[in-house]
């Protein structure tokens, strides 16, 4: 009886016939393989929709950091006054969904969705709400905050930290001034932990200028209390360099976080020195519609999406909470993803 012939046995000279007959015993299942794929595919593309133009769903990068960048992405670090789309000016041409039975995927014309966990999406917390009625999740990761100087100028050259994103956005603005001989602005605050904030709050009779510990917008890094060198805080309310910031800031990401008249709706005396990041497409919203960001939270949560077009590209913005841990994001395309601190995700992309 001839021997089976193994790694060890093989003859050298031609393939033995069993490896053939195996390779060829290959065909049929390949074959289902791609009828399975086939069946898949025209479900999937049933389920979530196509493109507007009748395209297959984009070839994005899909789940990015806010970091991340493509094509039209919005948070270019080489495009710091976001004039590649949100350029300034309120003349987005902006529509709103309805909350009743709302359902994402059918819901966002050429914009195709997917489920995803929660677990498998980076929350930036651009967007997490932080006041008195709702405490800061958590302090962010320590490789997230950066030290301030020598980035930007600051009040102290220790101990002064902020979020990367913010970093980067007041570095921008910062220069941007100079060039414009604005102003020489300055970070007086940054992020602070639980201790710094327990020490600041005192017992409690600092005024509304202070928050609790952990009911501190400075505990997430995203937040930063900027200044003018010769000018004290209040200056800012009149001088040309503080009508520069408040009028300014959301070029870059940041919004005004406390303004004057809106005191009933953030519970927080104006604070004309307070800015907080929220991310370029955001802030360029709540500057337009003259929100604050208690309102413009509650305005997504309300309509359940909206999108405009600036520049030629169109964004979506949509708020969702998790069923089962699982939100729709965009298929194929960058976006970025913010937990609300009430329970719920906002996201945001392009088509």
């Amino acid at each position: 009886m001839e021997p089976r012939r193994t790694a060890t046995n093989r003859p050298h000279h031609g393939r033995p016939v069993r490896r053939r007959r195996r390779r060829q015993g290959c065909a049929p299942r390949v074959l289902a393989l791609v009828i399975i794929a086939l069946i898949l595919g025209v479900g999937a593309y049933a389920l979530f929709g196509s493109d507007s133009n009748g395209d297959e769903p984009g070839n994005g990068a899909g789940h990015r950091r806010a970091e991340g960048r493509s094509g039209n992405w919005i948070e270019d670090e080489d495009d710091p006054e976001g004039d590649n789309g949100v350029d300034g000016g309120a003349n987005g041409n902006a529509s709103s969904g309805n909350n009743d039975n709302y359902e994402p995927g059918p819901r966002l014309p050429g914009l195709p969705l997917t489920l995803i966990s929660t677990r498998d999406v980076t929350d930036t917390g651009y967007l997490s709400l932080i006041n008195h009625s709702h405490p800061a999740p958590s302090e962010p990761d320590a490789h997230l905050l950066e030290s301030a100087w020598p980035t930007v100028a600051v009040s102290r050259i220790d101990g002064m930290y902020l979020h990367s994103s913010a970093l980067r956005a007041i570095s921008y603005m910062f220069a941007t001034a100079r060039a414009a001989e604005v102003g020489a602005f300055f970070v007086s605050s940054g992020f602070r932990d639980f201790y710094q904030q327990a020490y600041l709050y005192g017992d409690g009779t600092s005024g509304d200028l202070v928050m609790p510990p952990g009911f501190s917008e400075h505990h997430t890094g995203l937040a930063a209390d900027i200044l003018v060198v010769g000018l004290g805080m209040w200056d800012l309310v009149t001088a040309p360099e503080g009508l520069w910031l408040a009028a300014n800031s959301y070029r870059y990401g940041l919004i005004l976080r406390y303004p004057q008249g809106a005191e009933d709706i953030t519970g927080i005396a104006f604070e004309p020195w307070h800015f907080r990041y929220v991310g370029r497409v955001h802030a360029y919203y709540i500057m337009q519609q003259g929100f604050v960001l208690e309102e413009y939270i509650q305005y997504i949560r309300d309509q359940g999406y909206f999108s405009f077009e600036k520049g030629g590209i169109t964004h979506y913005v949509f708020h969702q909470v998790p069923t089962d841990g699982m939100i729709y994001v965009p298929d194929g395309r960058d976006f970025v993803v913010s937990g609300d601190n009430m329970g719920g995700y906002v996201v945001w992309a392009v088509q």
